[in-house]
Protein backbone atom coordinates (compact mmCIF):
# COMPACT_ATOMS: atom_id res chain seq x y z
CA UNK A 1 0.00 0.00 0.00
CA UNK A 2 1.24 3.37 -0.95
CA UNK A 3 0.86 6.61 1.09
CA UNK A 4 -0.82 9.41 -0.64
CA UNK A 5 1.27 12.72 -1.63
CA UNK A 6 -0.16 14.33 1.92
CA UNK A 7 0.57 11.79 3.89
CA UNK A 8 4.47 11.53 2.80
CA UNK A 9 4.49 15.35 3.17
CA UNK A 10 3.24 14.63 7.09
CA UNK A 11 5.83 12.00 7.61
CA UNK A 12 8.53 14.34 5.88
CA UNK A 13 7.80 17.25 7.84
CA UNK A 14 7.72 14.74 11.26
CA UNK A 15 10.90 13.12 9.99
CA UNK A 16 12.78 16.40 9.81
CA UNK A 17 11.57 18.77 13.04
CA UNK A 18 9.84 15.49 15.21
CA UNK A 19 13.56 15.32 17.17
CA UNK A 20 13.03 19.11 18.33
CA UNK A 21 9.39 18.74 18.96
CA UNK A 22 9.71 16.29 21.43
CA UNK A 23 12.97 18.22 23.10
CA UNK A 24 11.08 20.95 23.25
CA UNK A 25 8.06 19.13 24.45
CA UNK A 26 10.28 17.23 27.64
CA UNK A 27 11.65 20.64 28.33
CA UNK A 28 7.77 21.95 28.50
CA UNK A 29 6.39 18.83 30.33
CA UNK A 30 9.62 18.53 32.10
CA UNK A 31 9.32 14.41 31.51
CA UNK A 32 8.92 12.03 29.15
CA UNK A 33 5.39 10.58 29.85
CA UNK A 34 3.56 13.76 29.83
CA UNK A 35 5.81 14.59 26.65
CA UNK A 36 4.77 11.81 24.60
CA UNK A 37 1.15 12.40 25.07
CA UNK A 38 1.52 15.95 23.99
CA UNK A 39 3.35 15.05 21.36
CA UNK A 40 1.08 12.78 19.82
CA UNK A 41 -1.66 15.35 20.44
CA UNK A 42 0.23 17.58 18.15
CA UNK A 43 0.69 14.63 15.78
CA UNK A 44 -3.13 14.53 15.29
CA UNK A 45 -3.85 18.09 15.34
CA UNK A 46 -1.21 18.25 12.41
CA UNK A 47 -2.87 15.62 10.75
CA UNK A 48 -6.51 17.24 11.38
CA UNK A 49 -5.52 20.53 9.84
CA UNK A 50 -2.50 19.67 7.54
CA UNK A 51 -4.94 19.65 3.96
CA UNK A 52 -6.47 23.13 4.91
CA UNK A 53 -3.21 24.47 5.97
CA UNK A 54 -1.89 27.54 3.36
CA UNK A 55 1.72 27.06 2.07
CA UNK A 56 4.19 27.48 4.90
CA UNK A 57 6.95 30.05 5.01
CA UNK A 58 7.55 28.25 7.83
CA UNK A 59 6.75 24.28 8.25
CA UNK A 60 9.25 23.97 11.75
CA UNK A 61 7.24 27.11 13.39
CA UNK A 62 3.79 26.09 12.44
CA UNK A 63 4.64 22.39 14.21
CA UNK A 64 6.25 23.60 17.40
CA UNK A 65 3.51 26.66 17.69
CA UNK A 66 0.89 23.27 17.49
CA UNK A 67 3.05 21.79 19.52
CA UNK A 68 3.32 24.50 22.57
CA UNK A 69 -0.27 24.63 21.93
CA UNK A 70 -0.87 21.33 22.83
CA UNK A 71 1.01 21.83 25.78
CA UNK A 72 -0.65 24.66 26.96
CA UNK A 73 -4.31 22.75 26.78
CA UNK A 74 -3.06 19.41 28.17
CA UNK A 75 -1.00 21.27 31.16
CA UNK A 76 -4.40 21.96 33.18
CA UNK A 77 -4.97 18.41 32.54
CA UNK A 78 -2.22 16.32 33.09
CA UNK A 79 -0.35 15.52 36.29
CA UNK A 80 3.67 15.62 36.90
CA UNK A 81 5.10 12.82 36.24
CA UNK A 82 8.73 11.88 37.34
CA UNK A 83 11.14 14.34 36.15
CA UNK A 84 13.22 13.64 32.95
CA UNK A 85 16.92 14.18 32.15
CA UNK A 86 18.31 14.14 28.51
CA UNK A 87 20.84 11.40 28.33
CA UNK A 88 23.98 12.28 27.13
CA UNK A 89 25.18 10.01 24.13
CA UNK A 90 28.96 11.21 23.76
CA UNK A 91 31.09 8.18 22.57
CA UNK A 92 34.29 9.90 21.97
CA UNK A 93 34.40 11.23 25.74
CA UNK A 94 36.11 10.31 28.43
CA UNK A 95 33.87 8.79 31.48
CA UNK A 96 34.81 11.61 33.74
CA UNK A 97 34.08 14.08 30.82
CA UNK A 98 30.71 12.23 30.24
CA UNK A 99 29.75 12.33 34.38
CA UNK A 100 30.68 15.92 34.09
CA UNK A 101 28.58 16.99 30.91
CA UNK A 102 25.65 14.92 32.61
CA UNK A 103 26.00 16.39 36.11
CA UNK A 104 26.37 20.06 33.81
CA UNK A 105 22.95 19.41 31.38
CA UNK A 106 21.47 17.97 35.10
CA UNK A 107 22.01 21.36 37.19
CA UNK A 108 21.01 23.58 33.87
CA UNK A 109 17.87 20.95 32.77
CA UNK A 110 17.41 21.63 36.79
CA UNK A 111 17.70 25.33 36.85
CA UNK A 112 15.74 25.39 32.96
CA UNK A 113 12.78 24.09 35.29
CA UNK A 114 12.79 26.04 38.40
CA UNK A 115 12.43 29.32 36.16
CA UNK A 116 8.49 30.72 36.39
CA UNK A 117 6.61 29.22 33.68
CA UNK A 118 6.07 31.82 31.61
CA UNK A 119 9.73 32.54 31.19
CA UNK A 120 10.49 28.97 31.04
CA UNK A 121 8.26 28.71 28.12
CA UNK A 122 9.74 31.77 26.48
CA UNK A 123 13.42 29.86 27.06
CA UNK A 124 12.67 26.29 25.69
CA UNK A 125 10.40 28.31 22.45
CA UNK A 126 13.40 30.23 21.55
CA UNK A 127 16.23 27.79 22.16
CA UNK A 128 15.16 23.98 22.34
CA UNK A 129 12.38 24.71 19.79
CA UNK A 130 14.38 27.32 18.39
CA UNK A 131 11.67 29.75 17.01
CA UNK A 132 13.23 33.31 16.32
CA UNK A 133 11.77 36.36 18.73
CA UNK A 134 8.88 37.04 16.99
CA UNK A 135 7.68 33.13 16.55
CA UNK A 136 7.81 32.90 20.15
CA UNK A 137 5.41 35.94 20.41
CA UNK A 138 3.00 34.83 17.77
CA UNK A 139 3.29 31.17 19.30
CA UNK A 140 2.29 32.59 22.92
CA UNK A 141 0.06 35.12 21.61
CA UNK A 142 2.25 38.11 23.85
CA UNK A 143 4.55 40.93 22.05
CA UNK A 144 8.08 40.84 21.15
CA UNK A 145 8.74 43.44 23.77
CA UNK A 146 7.99 40.71 26.34
CA UNK A 147 9.42 37.67 25.10
CA UNK A 148 13.21 39.97 24.51
CA UNK A 149 12.45 40.58 28.62
CA UNK A 150 11.58 37.26 29.95
CA UNK A 151 14.55 36.29 28.02
CA UNK A 152 16.50 38.25 29.69
CA UNK A 153 15.18 37.71 32.86
CA UNK A 154 15.62 34.28 32.34
CA UNK A 155 19.32 34.50 31.51
CA UNK A 156 19.80 36.55 34.59
CA UNK A 157 18.18 34.33 36.66
CA UNK A 158 19.98 31.10 34.74
CA UNK A 159 23.10 32.97 35.59
CA UNK A 160 22.89 33.40 38.87
CA UNK A 161 22.10 30.06 39.93
CA UNK A 162 25.01 28.30 37.41
CA UNK A 163 27.60 30.69 38.56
Amino acid sequence: MSNSPMQREFLELFDAYGAMLMAMLRRLCANQHDAEDVFQDTAARVWRTFSARPRLRNPRAWMMTTGYRAFLDARGRRKPHEALLDPVDDRAASPVQMAERSEDCARVQTAIAGLPEPIREVVVLHYTAGLTLSQTAAAMEISQGTVKSRLNAALNKLRSVLE
